[in-house]
């Protein structure tokens, strides 16, 4: 029997607050209450987890985000995240925060 399942994805966001007085408190409040609420309503989102850095290299940014999507293709998924979930306060530093979406590629038994 074979499965037809959706490709699965995983969106990595790496960044932080602007400085500045109570802008960490501003953009977490931000990314708990309203970026991780836009994030979810995305077609296929699973999950929604937050880190703090306790370890880098060559990257200086203090949270790792990460959340898992199934969806046809990375296009259609960067489309509808750049419909639901791309407007950012200045509470964020911008200036070099990175993303990544990947494709799952582990082999499924």
């Amino acid at each position: 029997e074979q499965r037809n399942t959706m490709p699965k994805f995983m969106l990595i966001a790496i960044n932080g607050p602007s400085s500045g007085e109570g802008n960490e408190a501003a953009y977490n409040k931000w990314y708990n209450e309203v970026h991780a609420a836009d994030l979810m309503s995305v077609s296929g989102a699973k999950s929604v987890r937050r880190f703090k850095v306790e370890a880098q290299n060559r990257i200086d940014h203090p949270y790792v985000n990460v959340t898992e999507i199934e969806g046809e293709s990375a296009e259609a998924i960067l489309k509808e995240l750049a419909e639901k979930a791309s407007d950012f306060p200045d509470t964020i530093d911008r200036s070099n925060s990175v993303f990544i979406l990947g494709r799952e590629i582990t082999e499924q038994s």
